[in-house]
């Protein structure tokens, strides 16, 4: 059940920079790809990580790889947020969508190391 939960929980970040890509006005196109290519990273990762994130162990590598591609639509969204000449209202919103987005991350990391056998 975490699992799906999870899932959903890094489908947030990709939601919200998909949404970002189409409503910014920026004339810097690298800005918009980097937000497209970090929502295809998360999707793939979240994809691959969420059916072993209850018993998640660093012994394989592509778990390991997968973890950190779910992670980088919350760090371009807070990367993205803090760009000087940003909307308040959209930056707001990414900066809640990004810590969303980290919550199973840092769950799972927590539950790895305090909770290991």
């Amino acid at each position: 059940m975490y699992g799906y939960v999870s899932l959903l929980l890094f489908l947030i970040p990709v939601g919200v920079l998909c949404w970002r890509v189409v409503v910014s006005k920026t004339r810097r196109q690298w800005i918009k790809i980097g937000g497209a290519s970090a929502a295809m990273a998360t999707l793939v990762g979240a994809a691959t990580i969420f059916p072993y994130v209850e018993d998640f162990n660093f012994r394989d590598w592509r778990l390991d790889v997968g973890l950190a591609a779910a992670t980088t639509g919350s760090v371009y969204l807070l990367g993205w947020s803090q760009r000087k000449h940003s909307n308040r209202r959209h930056r707001t919103i990414s900066v809640v969508a990004a810590v969303v987005g980290l919550i199973p991350i840092v769950s799972t990391l927590a539950t790895n190391l305090l909770l290991k056998d």
